[in-house]
């Protein structure tokens, strides 16, 4: 069972190779240098290493021998050929026996997980193959990002059991808010809680704090401030179960003493953003893309008096919390050809439509979202009110 993932990966990529009509994908790395290598092979390798896939159906892998057991114990792959000394000869011999007319690599101009393979190897890989193949090199990207973004079941199953977990800990750790608690102290009781579980933060698999803010967002661990009464508090917290990701954000409100609803300028960017979750849930259906659905949110929380989005609506998740391929976003340049991509069934998605005004707190909320053959599913269950906090 351990590898039935990666089996189920590298036959996806059988299939988008024959549709492509590419020969061969080599993936070269080396200390597992390749971010692909967790989704399609999810063996280790120390010393150099190359995996390679054929169109035909055929998996290969090129290891030192003391990098062989692992590899061969997978039945991932239909031969291991070990290398005494050196890749590059074991390499060359097999592109000269099979002589492919294209091979795709793992360059990206702006996607990071599909741009593995670093100059030099690529250089050193001209160097060995240069009398061995005429052929073409090309990218890998657009398969490569299909195979992160198209989950099977079980990647499925497994985000699923993420989200479960991140909503039974923010459902204890709302229990426990109060006034007066620092950032650092409410990001513990996340860490507490992952520990109970034995779960670990999906952002950088350690038992890190998450995200946790007075009014403003921002990619930072939690500090001293102290949360008082007629504070926003904003969290965002990813959970890492069998190295598949959620990804939720929740902003509480503090009620000051008296008070038994937030103020009105508070409830309605709540229920901005709430409509804007709504409204782009609708819009995200095969077919159409990314910016297509990112618009829809950004015009409704304009038409509502909201400042416009500073980043994108909503972004893939599963193997990394930014899991790449096609983005929920505005065309803008910093997110390159992403926003073009069209969305499939079996992508998950973020939804996270965020008020960010130049002077104020900021309001977020975000849901986890599954594409299927009809629309959407909500992974995540939905938080439909204010979160308040009593003094």
């Amino acid at each position: 069972m351990k590898y039935v993932i990666n089996q189920q990966k590298m036959d996806q990529a059988v299939r988008y190779l024959q549709d492509s009509n590419i020969d061969l994908w080599l993936i070269l790395t080396s200390e597992g240098s390749d971010p692909c290598l967790p989704l399609i092979t999810g063996v280790k390798s120390v010393g150099p290493a190359a995996f390679l896939i054929s169109k035909n159906g055929k998996k290969y892998a090129m290891c030192s021998g003391i990098d062989a057991q692992d590899i061969e114990e997978s039945n991932l792959f239909d031969q291991v050929f070990k290398y005494p000394t050196e890749l590059g000869e074991t390499l060359q011999a097999f592109v000269t026996k099979h002589q492919p007319k294209t091979i795709a690599l793992n360059y990206s101009r702006k996607e990071n997980l599909a741009d593995g393979l670093t100059t030099g190897r690529y250089r050193w890989l001209r160097e060995v193959l240069k009398d061995c193949f005429s052929g073409e090199f090309v990218s890998s990207e657009s398969f490569l990002e299909k195979l992160r973004s198209i989950k099977t079941p079980l990647e499925i199953d497994r985000i699923k059991q993420a989200i479960v977990i991140t909503q039974e800990i923010y459902d204890v750790v709302f229990a426990q808010l109060r006034a007066g608690m620092s950032e650092i102290e409410i990001g513990q009781l996340f860490v507490k809680e992952m520990e109970k579980r034995e779960v670990v933060n999906g952002v950088d698999r350690t038992l890190s704090m998450p995200i946790v803010m007075k009014e403003r967002i921002a990619h930072r661990p939690p500090g001293e401030a102290i949360v008082v009464p007629g504070d926003l508090l904003i969290m965002d917290f990813s959970v890492d179960f069998d190295g598949y990701v959620s990804d939720i954000a929740r902003t509480v409100y503090f009620l000051k003493p008296g008070e038994t609803k937030a103020p009105a300028h508070i409830q309605a960017a709540f229920d901005a953003a709430h409509a804007a979750i709504t409204a782009a849930g609708n819009a995200l259906k095969p077919g159409v893309q990314g910016y297509e659905v990112d618009l829809v949110a950004r015009n409704l929380l304009l038409k509502r008096g909201m400042p416009e989005i500073t980043h994108a609506t909503g972004h893939q998740i599963g193997r990394d919390v930014h899991d790449g391929g096609t983005l929920l976003g505005p065309r803008w340049e910093r997110y390159g050809n992403a926003p073009y991509g069209l969305v499939e069934p079996g992508m998950v998605f973020t939804l996270e439509p965020t008020i960010l005004p130049e002077d104020g707190p900021t309001f977020i909320v975000e849901e986890n979202v599954l594409v299927t053959e009809a629309g959407i599913e909500y992974l995540s269950g939905r938080q439909d009110e204010l979160i308040l906090i009593s003094s």
